[in-house]
Formats: C-alpha cells, sequence, structure tokens
C-alpha cells in the first residue's frame, strides 16, 4: 500500500441512499448517448467497414468489457464520489490518483458544451431546412445547458427522472427505426451478411471502424460518480456498469444492422456518403417524412449526456476538494437538496463559457469533433492508470480476490487497445481545427501538475495525502 493512504472513512454531505439500480443504470447510458452515438457514426463505419459495420460494434462491445472488468471490482471495494481519483489513489498513490481524477472532472466538465453545442447546431439546421425556424444555434445550446443546471441543482433524483425518460424514449425510437428498416429492407433484402468475419473487404479500415465504436460507448463508467447517493452502492453500481455496457452493445448491434437492412446492403455507397445523417433520411422514408421524430430523440440524447455529464463531473470534483486537494469550496452543497452546489456552478458557468465563447469562434460542429477528440485522448491516460491501480489494488489488498482475467489480461487487451486508438488518433494529424485536440489535453496535464506541485505539494499543504484514498462514510 502507497505510505499515506488509506481507506478510512471521510464525510459526505451528498443525499445518500437516493437512487437505485435503475437511476444508476440511466447514469451511465445516458453518458454513453444511445441515439447519437449510432445515429452518427453509422456512416463512418460503414465507409471503413462496409456491410460489416454492425460487427465492428460488436467487437467493440467485447473490447470494453475488458476496460469494465476490473472497474468493477474498484466499483466494489471503493464506492466514492470521486471515482477515479479514489480508485487510483488507492492502488497507485495519492499523486497519480489527483490526476487520474483531475483529468476525469475536467474533460467531462466540458462535455456538456460540445454537446450542446453540437445539439444546438443539429436544431437549427433541422428546423431551418424543414420548417423555415431561423432560432440560431447558440440559443438553443444555452437552454440546453440551463436544464442542465437547473437538474443538478436540484437533486440526483430530479436528475435521473429526466434521464429514465429521455432515455428510454431515444432508445425506443432508434430500435424502432432498425426494426421498421428490417420489416421494410431496401435492395439486398433481410441478411446477416454483416456478421460474417469473412465479408471484412479491407482490414483497416474495419479496425478503424473499431476504434471509433469503442469511444460510442465511453460513459459506462460514470455510474461510479453516483455511487454515495445510490442505494447499496457496493452491489448496484458494478451492476450498473455492466448492465449498462450490455445494453448499449446489444442496441448499437441490432440498430446498426436494422439501419443498414433498411438502407438496402446492396447500395452502402450511398449510406457512407450521405450528406444527411442516415438516420433522417431512412425516417423520412419508411415513416413517411417523420424525421421529426428522430430529431426529437437526438435532442433526447444530447440533453440527456450533458445531465449525465453534470452528474459525473461535479461529484468527482467533490469528492477530490471533500480531501482538500482541489478548493475546499467546491465541497458546498446545499441546505435542502443536497447537491455539491458550489461544483454545479463552477461547472455549469465553465461549460456556457466555452459553449457560446468556443462555439461562435470555432464554429459548434468543430467544437463537437475538436472537443470529442480531446476527450479521446484524456480517456486513454485515465483508463490505463484505472488498469494499474486494479492490478494493485487486489494484488496487494484483497488478495483473496485477485483474478488473472480481471486484473491481468484483460488490462492487458484493453491497455494495447487504448494505446493503439491514440496512436491512430495522431497519425496521420487530423486537420485544423481539431489539430488542437492533443494541446488541449496536454493543457489539461499542465494546468493539474501546476495545481498538484504548485499548491498540493507544498509544505503544509500534503495533509490530502492521507486521505486520497478514503472512502466517505455513506451507511
Amino acid at each position: 500500500m502507497q505510505p499515506g493512504v488509506s481507506t478510512d472513512t471521510l464525510s459526505t454531505t451528498l443525499s445518500t441512499g437516493t437512487i437505485g439500480l435503475g437511476g444508476a443504470l440511466m447514469q451511465a447510458i445516458a453518458q454513453i448517448s444511445p441515439t447519437l452515438g449510432i445515429f452518427y457514426t453509422i456512416a463512418f463505419t460503414t465507409t471503413q467497414a462496409g456491410k460489416t459495420a454492425p460487427l465492428t460494434y460488436l467487437a467493440a462491445f467485447l473490447i470494453c468489457l475488458t476496460l469494465a472488468a476490473p472497474l468493477v471490482g474498484l466499483a466494489r471495494h471503493l464506492p466514492s464520489a470521486g471515482g477515479f481519483y479514489t480508485y487510483v489513489s488507492a492502488g497507485i498513490g495519492p499523486k497519480a490518483g489527483f490526476m487520474t481524477g483531475w483529468l476525469y472532472g475536467i474533460s467531462v466538465s466540458v462535455v456538456p458544451a460540445a454537446l450542446a453545442a453540437f445539439t444546438g447546431a443539429v436544431l437549427q439546421d433541422e428546423l431551418s431546412a424543414k420548417y423555415g425556424i431561423g432560432i440560431p444555434w447558440w440559443v438553443y445550446s444555452s437552454i440546453i445547458l440551463l436544464i442542465c443546471f437547473a437538474c443538478a441543482y436540484r437533486g440526483i433524483a430530479i436528475s435521473v427522472r429526466f434521464l429514465v425518460v429521455m432515455t428510454c424514449f431515444e432508445m425506443i425510437v432508434g430500435l424502432g427505426l432498425a426494426l421498421t428498416g428490417i420489416f421494410n429492407p431496401g435492395p439486398g433484402g433481410v441478411n446477416v451478411s454483416g456478421f460474417n468475419p469473412a465479408n471484412i473487404t479491407n482490414s483497416s479500415g474495419f479496425f478503424l471502424a473499431v476504434v471509433l465504436s469503442i469511444f460510442a460507448f465511453t460513459g459506462f463508467e460514470s455510474a461510479a460518480a453516483v455511487g454515495e447517493e445510490s442505494r447499496d452502492p457496493k452491489r448496484i453500481i458494478p451492476k450498473a456498469i455492466i448492465g449498462s455496457l450490455v445494453l448499449i452493445g446489444i442496441f448499437y448491434v441490432v440498430t446498426a444492422w436494422g439501419l443498414q437492412i433498411g438502407w438496402g446492403t446492396d447500395d452502402l455507397d450511398s449510406l457512407a456518403n450521405s450528406p444527411t445523417a442516415p438516420a433522417f433520411v431512412l425516417s423520412d422514408r419508411l415513416w413517411n417524412g417523420a424525421s421529426i421524430i428522430v430529431l426529437i430523440a437526438l435532442v433526447n440524447s444530447g440533453l440527456g449526456v450533458c445531465i449525465a455529464c453534470t452528474t459525473s463531473a461535479t461529484r468527482t470534483l467533490y469528492g477530490i476538494a471533500r480531501t482538500d486537494a482541489l478548493p475546499s469550496f467546491l465541497t458546498k452543497t446545499h441546505s435542502v437538496h443536497r447537491t455539491p452546489l458550489a461544483a454545479v456552478l463552477a461547472q455549469s458557468a465553465l461549460a456556457l463559457i466555452v459553449c457560446i465563447g468556443l462555439g461562435l469562434l470555432l464554429g459548434p460542429y468543430n467544437l463537437f469533433n475538436t472537443l470529442g477528440t480531446t476527450g479521446t485522448f484524456i480517456y486513454i491516460p485515465i483508463f490505463i492508470m484505472m488498469n494499474i491501480a486494479a492490478f494493485r489494488f487486489f494484488r496487494t489488498r484483497v488478495r483473496a480476490e485477485f483474478s488473472i482475467w480481471a486484473h491481468v489480461i484483460a488490462p492487458i487487451i484493453s491497455t494495447t487497445a487504448l494505446i493503439v486508438i491514440g496512436y491512430n488518433s495522431i497519425v496521420p494529424l487530423p486537420a485544423f481545427p481539431v489539430l488542437l485536440a492533443p494541446f488541449i489535453a496536454g493543457l489539461y496535464v499542465l494546468v493539474g501538475l501546476v495545481i498538484l506541485f504548485g499548491r498540493n505539494l507544498r509544505p503544509g499543504k500534503r495533509e490530502w495525502m492521507k486521505h486520497a484514498g478514503e472512502l466517505p462514510d455513506i451507511s
């Protein structure tokens, strides 16, 4: 065990025992953003993998299970709002834990900015083209972020109610469109050739499609952030992590297959090159022009991921600040709603500034692509550190539960996949402004190092290191 790190208890002022398995499950699924994840990746995966695009989602799901294997063990033993901060601090040490928690907290804090900008831009384009409504994207984006703030301010129960309704609706729409496509197939008819590895004609393209599909699953880990506010978190959170992966895996595979069948597997070149998101084209054809339903589902998905990310980011920042590794004002909670009020205010202000400021400068779609790619670079070291922490934690402190599969083989597989993803994200270098992504990720790291060495490791400021791996008292 790292010197100075303990797993004693901290006090918590969050609303404990508020949500059950369903709430934790919806938190994770919403942060994955199901319909956005499939409707806006199917064209790329089809471009790269052709008719075997559904198989890329299945392969990505299996790889993500290797990420979840060590994570569920840590979540079971270390239920804490600090999430990765607590896990890595307990498994490796407080310095590594701080950097990992900081990177997760700051990167997820700006996800609502990117998703709100993207969703606002989609609303502007679709409503203008179909109905002549000329409201600018930033108005929609501001409303989305205001709703996120209201949900986060009022409490986890309110947020979860929103997520349950919105996530169920968007998944019903996605599966409904896929099933309609299966029952009304395009050229090529109904077939399962997309699941036959023998039909992979371009192995490098297939691999790139798998790479993108892996990051369409990210968000399943966010169930850990609501551990303190859930009932029986040691049982619920691991189930929510695995359950969200399984449900989204099924959703992605079935929906990708149904969209291709509905479009026509003999005409997939036009799907890959469609200037409009294929889901809009298909819904207009199969649902007699009712693409507004898909638009509503996409708005639901965008709003849902913004609410979920606001929840997980603010809990992470609160969990870090509670040990004094970030300014203590971030631990202030609402006296009635028991939400991390100061963290919610700080995160909401940051998201609004980034969304409107950088969105107007770069354009909303460019902001989405740039911050999305930045998230790729940030998630890679986070998950690698989690893998190392799980190995050390179970090898040295919970030896009876040490597993060759969960703590050796699965981490090796996922770490290898993550390194390859990182390489393929920068080779070749993307065009501007996505080219900024690795530099933004580097800025996150630099700011974290400045806080660590300029504040947290100064003489008289190191008491936080003794508490970095401690657990909250949620009895």
